[in-house]
């Protein structure tokens, strides 16, 4: 039987990063360690820098165009003023970081090296990857699946750079990854349901809320799990919760699907 209880959700990153000379975090955070120590910015002098890095792994972190970057952090800047802009930030960014070739410059397209660095995006996309594959399986090993979930929501540990103010180039990956990081506890809740680990799917269930306390859908299966365990007045407090949120925020009622759970609920 699979327990996620007993698994520590606050548990640090997998041990892979430590193979890696620096790692980034931007889940939730933005904080950058040479091995595993964290390096300490001043916050004035280098916020450009480190706009510039943020912005590299917000575009992709590989070849990613100097003029697309140039765009992004001096928009008001056209030709060479923004090039130059670009490589003297590029410049004072490798100092900071102090691995020089974690940064690859050529032929105009700037690379995060992925050999030297480990980036918690990369990690987590790669772990809801591996997830994803194993629902495909015909029998997914309960274990299995369950160590990959757990990395997958240890790596998540809030929005892309969710401390800080959005800008225009980060709004694109903070939303995929939230959407990929719900549907990953989507899938492998409604799996859990799927073999009986009703316990299981309720602990993924109330992850998403702690995420998004609008998505009405994980409200929908926590009353259903709640109530395959008998346990009517929990569900109960579910429904009352969803109904409380969705007014005082939206300023509208639980959708006819959620009301047909609640009235099956009274009816029993």
């Amino acid at each position: 039987m699979v327990d996620l209880q007993q698994i520590p959700i606050s548990n640090p990153a997998p041990d892979e990063q430590r193979d890696y000379p620096l790692q980034i975090f931007t889940l939730g955070r933005f904080s950058v360690a040479r091995g595993l120590e964290p390096i300490r910015f001043a916050r004035k002098a280098q916020h450009r820098p480190l706009q510039l890095l943020k912005a590299l792994i917000a575009l992709g972190g590989r070849e990613v165009g100097s003029d697309r970057l140039g765009m992004a952090l001096w928009p008001e800047s056209e030709g060479d003023t923004a090039y130059n802009a670009f490589e003297i930030t590029l410049h004072r960014l490798r100092k900071l970081l102090g691995i020089e070739k974690s940064l690859v410059l050529s032929n105009g397209l700037l690379t995060l090296d992925n050999q030297l660095c480990w980036v918690d995006v990369w990690a987590f996309e790669q772990a809801a990857g591996q997830a994803e594959m194993l629902l495909r399986s015909l029998h997914p090993n309960p274990d299995e699946l369950a160590g990959i979930s757990f990395n997958v929501v240890t790596l998540y540990h809030g929005h892309f750079l969710g401390r800080e103010t959005p800008e225009p180039w980060s709004i694109s990956l903070r939303e995929r990854l939230r959407s990929k990081f719900l549907r990953h506890l989507l899938d492998v809740a409604r799996h859990w349901e799927k073999i009986g680990q009703h316990e299981a799917a309720i602990q993924c269930y109330q992850k998403g809320l702690e995420t998004d306390d609008l998505a009405e859908i994980f409200y929908q299966r926590l009353m259903v799990c709640y109530q395959q365990l008998g346990r009517k007045s929990e569900a109960l407090a579910v429904y009352r919760r969803c109904r409380t949120t969705l007014s005082l925020i939206l300023s509208i009622a639980p959708s006819p699907a959620t009301e047909t759970i609640r009235r099956r609920l009274t009816e029993v």
